[in-house]
């Protein structure tokens, strides 16, 4: 729904965020974007994908219908959303190389690698107040950090929760 300020702006982001409701955006969007592409003439050779992005590459694949797909891009936002007691986790983007990173993340033991997203950007997982508190040496030491505005600590064992619902329900999928 358009907005005219920057208060609604800002809650529309808060709520589009919030993994229940991004997961399956998320879906719609990539679904909607692979159509267009397909409905222009392009025909993949492989499929492939990261963390949601496998649901995506399966469903372009044809290895699941729209409904499944769907069902299960709405479910794992669920079960990735429901929080259990404690602190869920942040995640933070480093532009540095991981071998620059290994060393100054040691001392952190609930930080760990989440993602290495190319050769100059990283992905940090962890506990929320060693995410800040790292986020704040690296910047000190020049390097950008940036804390991303997510629900969880993903890749990470805080959302080991949601493994075990989502596989059965995968495992019950057509």
């Amino acid at each position: 729904i358009p907005v005219f300020n920057d208060e609604e702006r800002l809650e529309q982001q808060i709520q589009l965020t919030q993994t229940q409701l991004a997961q399956p955006a998320i879906g719609a969007l990539s679904a909607g974007m692979y159509r267009l592409l397909e409905n222009s003439g392009f025909t993949a050779d492989f499929y492939a994908g990261h963390s949601f992005g496998e649901l995506t590459a399966l469903w372009a694949a044809g290895v699941m219908d729209d409904d499944t797909f769907h069902s299960l891009a709405r479910l794992r936002g669920a079960i990735m959303a429901a929080k259990p007691k404690g602190d869920p986790g942040s995640m933070l983007a480093v532009k540095a190389d991981i071998n620059v990173l290994k060393h100054l993340i040691k001392s952190y033991k609930d930080v760990q690698v989440a993602n290495i997203n190319s050769v100059s950007q990283v992905i940090l997982g962890g506990a929320t107040k060693s995410i800040e508190k790292l986020a704040a040496v690296l910047s000190s030491k020049g390097l950008i950090a940036k804390i991303l505005p997510v629900s969880a600590a993903f890749h990470t064992p805080f959302v080991a929760h949601a493994q075990k619902p989502f596989a059965a329900q995968i495992n019950k999928a057509k």
